[in-house]
């Protein structure tokens, strides 16, 4: 039955006070049934807390006191319609150790409220109307009062107060009116260990206004945006949060040595003191995001910081540096990026910095909003080693991106290059390109053409590379060192129609393998390369090709159907390179228009598996007119030229043989005849001499 009185009582069935018939002997209660009499509990002589909560019309009465009780220690009235604190208030609870009058309408106090409460500890208040307490500004007899929280006290200033509270350990005024902190303010709070004054109107705090405070250890003044400078002296300070202010210029914690976390982030401090944390010898936390830092001074960089646990300097714009190599290690080694905001980009993660001498681009510093519609972004000549992925990421008015000649840029892996969905061109031409990694664009959807000209990039392995590039269209990897490309690479690539693989040395066909398997490419050409023949299959996987040049190869050998699945080839340079013939029948390609083979020195005009370009001459010198040289069907011309006058000098030979043959004929008949009439002569005169 007992127990059911006492839930009855806390639910506010059973008015306390309305019967006296019983003793009840519960110390916490919660109770939404208003004070009507001071002595409404004294029946509960045990009472030690008591919450009357969420009375919203409730106020404390004017002319008599609250409550008489001797146990009672805390007392809550949160949400209710509290406006002044009286001085008989709370003089009947002489042990109150804790007030707690959250979000009522209290606009003032009596200095002397809390005469009768020697005990208090911790007063609440937030949420209310406060000024300054009452005209005198003070509040007398709270001399052990420990804890004072005032937030949300919009008016309130502590400079507008005269308490001193030698035993206050905590305060706090969030969203008050504080204007500055200085010496004196602090002087009468010696034992001051922890100040909350965030989002006030702090302008300025004194250098010396904790010097005195010897416990002085966790400093809060988040968000006072009209703070640009803060240069304190503490030798007991351990946290100090500044986050989201004004600071500028330098950060200089070298009269903190006690300091174990220091939070400045979103301010705009330029610089770190040399000195900087030289004597933080116990600093485990160090928060400098969103600054604007350009550099990590190097004796920060060669300091032990045995127990440091975190370092965020993310979104500075930190200028990359050799030096920073050994220090990056530690800083990924010792995993001091924990406790660092987890969200972002790695492209704005300091331990991806290139440890290399460059210019780091930063979409906080940027200015490229200034461009013009459909513009071109120009960072050529700049020394460029990082750009922060989202730099162009909202700017629409950039079509093009041109960062040529940025000798030590390389592309990071394992994140994305950059990401616009405006961005359809880009040209890296004579950078420090090793690789094209598979999430590199992989949020630039409308890129059109890439530049990749005069880098270092040796093999092209995936056909992932560009799977979120679908309008790609043109590639250029002309002077590369190349050495593999796979067949696939670009196979799913429906709108590429040209590849510039030009003067890559190293770069070759395999027998009996295609060299590339794309269905709509138009254009390829790979001058300067190293081919060495071209059989049935290599371009089997180019259905759709129309330009081909393998100029400066080593090509000694064109199969006779090497071109059988190019039907649509118009334009075919094989110049400068070591073919003795060509068999295939280009010829009788529909569209064919151009073929240049000067420069084959060991071609074999004579040999019969060149007679189909020895029997279209004429044909053939139209196709060269095109073509850088034309010395082929110069050649071939001759040839034909010093076949003819050839045969014509045959004939006359033969004819002259001929008339000599006659000639010796007639003359040997003629020696034959008069050699016949000689010896019938001879005969004759012996036959004469005989009869005679």
């Amino acid at each position: 039955m007992k127990v059911l009185k006492c839930f009855l009582t806390a639910i506010g069935l059973i008015v306390p006070g309305s019967t006296a018939n019983y003793i009840n002997n519960t110390s916490i209660l919660n109770t939404n049934v208003p004070v009507t009499h001071p002595e409404m509990y004294k029946n509960f002589p045990q009472l030690w807390h008591l919450d009357m909560s969420n009375q919203t019309s409730f106020e404390f009465p004017l002319d008599r006191v609250l409550l008489v009780h001797k146990k009672l220690a805390r007392y809550f009235c949160n949400n209710c319609s509290v406006h002044s604190i009286y001085k008989p208030s709370f003089s009947m609870l002489p042990q109150l150790t804790h007030l707690e009058l959250d979000h009522n309408n209290l606009s003032y106090i009596h200095p002397d409220a809390f005469e009768n409460n020697p005990l208090l500890q911790k007063v609440q208040l937030v949420g209310n109307n406060l000024v300054k307490f009452n005209p005198e500004a003070t509040l007398n007899h709270v001399t052990y009062l420990c804890i004072l929280n005032l937030n949300q006290n919009s008016g309130f200033n502590i400079n507008q107060v005269q308490m001193k509270l030698p035993w206050l350990v905590y305060f706090s005024c969030k969203y008050c009116n504080t204007s500055f902190v200085d010496k004196s303010t602090m002087s009468r709070w010696q034992r001051l260990g922890h100040l909350h004054l965030p989002n006030n109107n702090i302008e300025r705090i004194d250098q010396d206004a904790f010097k005195p405070m010897s416990r002085f250890k966790h400093l809060n003044i988040k968000g006072n945006r009209k703070l640009t400078k803060l240069n304190v002296q503490s030798k007991t300070l351990q946290h100090l949060d500044a986050e989201d202010c004004a600071l500028e210029g330098i950060l200089d914690t070298s009269d903190l040595p006690a300091l174990e976390t220091i939070n400045v982030r979103n301010n705009q401090i330029s610089k770190i003191h040399e000195r900087g944390f030289q004597n933080s010898e116990n600093i485990k936390r160090i928060l400098l995001d969103d600054n604007q830092i350009k550099k990590i001074p190097e004796k920060l960089l060669e300091l032990p910081l045995y127990k440091l646990e975190a370092l965020c300097v993310d979104r500075n714009p930190l200028q990359p540096r050799e030096i920073l190599g050994g220090f990056i290690a530690k800083y990924s080694a010792k995993k001091l990026r924990q406790g660092c905001l987890e969200d972002e980009s790695p492209s704005k993660q300091f331990e991806n910095l290139p440890s290399i001498n460059g210019v780091a681009l930063y979409t906080n510093f940027s200015d490229v909003h200034k461009f013009e519609e459909n513009s071109t972004a120009d960072f050529s000549f700049q020394n460029i080693v990082n750009i922060e992925g989202d730099y162009f990421k909202y700017v629409s008015s950039i079509s093009k991106i041109v960062m040529d000649n940025n000798s030590n840029y390389d592309f990071p892996n394992g994140y994305a290059f950059l990401q616009s969905n405006f961005i359809t061109e880009i040209s890296l031409a004579d950078c420090a390109i090793t690789a094209v990694h598979e999430k590199t664009f992989k949020l630039l959807p409308n890129i059109k053409s890439i530049n990749f000209k005069g880098n270092r990039i040796k093999s092209l392995h995936s056909s992932k590379m560009f799977e979120n590039n679908p309008r790609l269209e043109h590639l250029n990897f002309a002077h590369n060192e190349l050495e593999f490309i796979a067949p696939n690479q670009f196979q799913e690539l429906k709108a590429l129609r040209s590849v510039n693989i030009n003067h890559n040395r190293l770069l070759s066909n395999q027998r009996g393998t295609p060299f590339l398997i794309s269905f709509f490419l138009e254009k390829l050409s790979c001058h300067l390369c190293s081919f060495y023949q071209i059989d049935d299959v290599t371009l089997s996987g180019l259905i759709k090709l129309k330009e081909l040049d393998l100029s400066h190869n080593e090509i000694t050998i064109v199969s006779e159907n090497a071109f059988q699945s190019t039907k649509q080839l118009q334009r075919l340079d094989l110049s400068h390179n070591h073919l003795k013939t060509f068999e295939p029948d280009v010829l009788k390609l529909d569209h064919f228009h151009t073929l240049c083979l000067a420069g084959n020195r060991e071609f074999e005009f004579h040999s019969h598996k060149s007679h189909i370009l020895v029997d279209n001459t004429p044909k053939l010198h139209k196709l060269e007119t095109k073509c850088k040289e034309t010395t082929f069907t110069i050649k071939l011309t001759e040839l034909l030229k010093n076949r003819s006058l050839k045969t014509a000098k045959m004939i006359r030979l033969n004819e002259g043989a001929n008339l000599v043959s006659y000639e010796n004929e007639f003359n040997s008949g003629t020696l034959i005849f008069a050699g016949s009439i000689n010896i019938l002569v001879i005969c004759t005169s012996l036959v004469f001499q005989i009869f005679i």
